[in-house]
């Protein structure tokens, strides 16, 4: 069959990848000219924006690979000029999607010019909340109309640009966020409150942000509030050193039992954001699950195909594959190290074997024939999941994970 490489996924993907990583003002104006192209995948359309708008402040970890390969440094007015000729179309463009990486990337590269139009977006109810949400991010980027844009957006029906709107009040306007934050945990919604939780961390300075606090967190011991805001209850506390919520802190700690094997991270089985988790899934670069598991025929295949894994197995088992991978491995997915006389190792998992030769399927090397003559030494290894992922990950990108998982059904 003929591959179509102006309509293949994999193909476009490493292609846009290819033109970030060699970084000249030919290649900003080609992941550009791509983005404009209507006709093609919003979602690749989007990721050549995102790559655009991280010119200059990108991970060095390979997007395909997972690899580390560190970029040099780069002048982000590079791309900057590449978008910013193409930006007014970007912003008309019928997709969504495309709107909100455009507008992102204007600020990520610090557009002045798209000021204006930021501050519109924001305000134009007509818009999905989520593309109104990148422009107000963008416009706090840019550090320009804020003022009366937040008033507008903090009393806007959207919840998501309220509580974008919220946490941004922190960071502009110090002095009137506290009193507004304490007003969104008495009668905003899970997703606010959750929201407020974050922002409240963040004043570390604010005696009465102090307060708020350790009221909640008095109320997460008596087990007075929904457990989705346990974990953000206990994140607003750990940057805070009076010796009053440290003892509360501590206490906590002390009701974990020894014997749970999740004691550590029980507050992440609920509450998660399943869109967020989906896109640590399928876009976080430092773990890059999608490298290694199948979702709806999207994917890797050295782990378990995890399509409709939320109607197989319960929240308990998700958290446990997250956080600890070599508790239960699945079955016909345990790694094998090989060493080859020639000193050479391969780990991964054994896909078939012959009486002469044994096939894996790496991470790495994707699948690799070894013959049996040439092996030194076979055993068998750990869960190709790595163990880090719980350093890696925060409590908050586990949980969105946990979400995520426990939605596919």
């Amino acid at each position: 069959m003929k591959l179509d490489r102006s309509t293949n996924a994999p193909f476009l993907r490493r292609a846009i990848n290819a033109n970030f990583r060699v970084g000249t003002a030919a290649n900003a104006d080609a992941l550009v000219s791509f983005a404009s192209k209507n006709s093609l995948s919003e979602t690749l359309r989007a990721e050549a924006l995102d790559l655009v708008g991280a010119w200059a402040n990108r991970s060095g970890r390979d997007a395909i690979t997972g690899l580390w390969r560190p970029l040099p440094k780069r002048d982000r007015q590079t791309a900057g000029a590449a978008l910013q000729s193409k930006l007014a179309d970007l912003l008309k463009s019928p997709s969504h999607v495309v709107n909100a990486a455009s507008i992102r990337a204007a600020g990520q590269l610090d557009l002045q010019s798209a000021t204006p139009k930021a501050a519109a977006m924001v305000r134009d109810t007509a818009l999905p909340g989520f593309v109104r949400v990148e422009a107000l991010k963008a416009l706090a980027t840019l550090k320009a109309q804020m003022n009366d844009t937040l008033q507008f957006a903090l009393a806007d029906k959207d919840e998501a640009l309220r509580k974008e709107a919220s946490r941004l009040q922190a960071q502009f306007q110090p002095k009137d966020a506290t009193a507004h934050l304490k007003s969104v945990l008495e009668r905003g919604t899970v997703g606010e409150k959750q929201s407020a939780f974050a922002t409240l961390g963040t004043l570390t300075n604010s005696p009465a942000a102090d307060q708020i606090i350790e009221q909640w967190l008095d109320k997460a011991i008596a087990e007075e509030i929904p457990e989705e805001l346990t974990l953000d209850v206990l994140d607003a506390t750990s940057k805070r050193m009076s010796p009053s919520i440290q003892n509360k802190i501590q206490k906590v700690e002390d009701t974990r039992p020894a014997d749970d094997n999740l004691r550590s991270h029980r507050e992440c089985l609920v509450g998660g954001d399943a869109a967020e988790g989906k896109r640590i899934f399928f876009e976080k670069a430092e773990v890059y699950c999608l490298r290694c598991h199948k979702v709806n025929g999207e994917g890797g295949e050295v782990g378990p195909n995890l399509t409709g894994i939320g109607s197989k197995q319960s929240r308990e088992y998700l958290l446990e594959a997250i956080i600890l991978p070599n508790k239960q491995i699945a079955p016909g997915f345990e790694s094998t190290i090989v060493t080859m006389k020639t000193g050479a190792t391969y780990a991964g998992v054994l896909k078939s074997e012959t009486a002469t030769e044994i096939e894996l399927n790496s991470p790495e090397d994707g699948l690799v024939k070894l013959k049996k003559d040439n092996i030194q030494s076979r055993e068998r290894g750990p869960s190709p999941m790595p163990e880090e992922l719980r350093q890696i990950l925060t409590k908050q990108e586990v949980r969105h994970l946990v979400e995520f998982l426990a939605n596919l059904k």
